[in-house]
């Protein structure tokens, strides 16, 4: 089964503080925010989102974060505007499995910006994009000991199970059929 590039959205957001933000797709063009925005990064926060230690993308990596296929991937940031031009505050992306049915999420909020709704909206944006492209479930890999991301996914009506890779990564999976009808 093939699934249709869906154009992917582009929303403004205002957060209960005032803050205006955009959820875009990621272009090639972003290449530095999307360096900064990683380079930024807590250590911890690089080690949940790419199970390594890390300073920096690789330019191999940069290039695949900011060259997504659109017929098997969707990336996403959330920016804000400022003196010196857009920043990057999240990054949301998915890939499809080669079962055509499910994909792999990833998400990343900068620190700084926690716990102000951005992941939830951003997974939303996500989740519905994935729905609208025929696929059928969401899934992804997360550490054990990363307990905010499993707690926030829990909330989303993600299912949690172990993982085959051992007890140190959790797979966590949600139909998306049922989040378009909650709609």
């Amino acid at each position: 089964m093939t699934h249709m590039a869906v154009p992917a959205p582009v929303e403004h957001w205002t957060l209960a503080d005032g803050t205006e933000l955009t959820l875009r797709p990621i272009q090639p063009s972003d290449a530095e925010i999307e360096q900064e925005f990683v380079r930024g990064l807590s250590e911890e926060s690089k080690y949940f989102r790419f199970f390594a230690q890390l300073s920096e993308l690789s330019p191999e990596m940069l290039e695949r974060f900011t060259h997504p296929d659109p017929l098997r991937e969707c990336a996403l940031i959330v920016t804000i505007s400022g003196r010196d031009g857009e920043e990057e505050v999240a990054v949301g992306r998915y890939e499809v499995n080669p079962d055509e049915k499910s994909c792999e999420f990833a998400l990343v909020i900068a620190d700084a910006w926690a716990d102000k709704g951005i992941g939830w909206r951003l997974m939303h944006a996500l989740m519905r994009h994935a729905a609208q492209r025929g696929l059928e479930r969401m899934e992804g890999f997360v550490l054990s000991n990363n307990v905010n991301m499993l707690h926030f996914v829990r909330d989303l009506g993600f299912e949690i199970r172990s993982s085959v890779k051992g007890p140190t990564v959790k797979i966590v999976s949600r139909r998306l059929a049922d989040f378009l009808v909650q709609k």
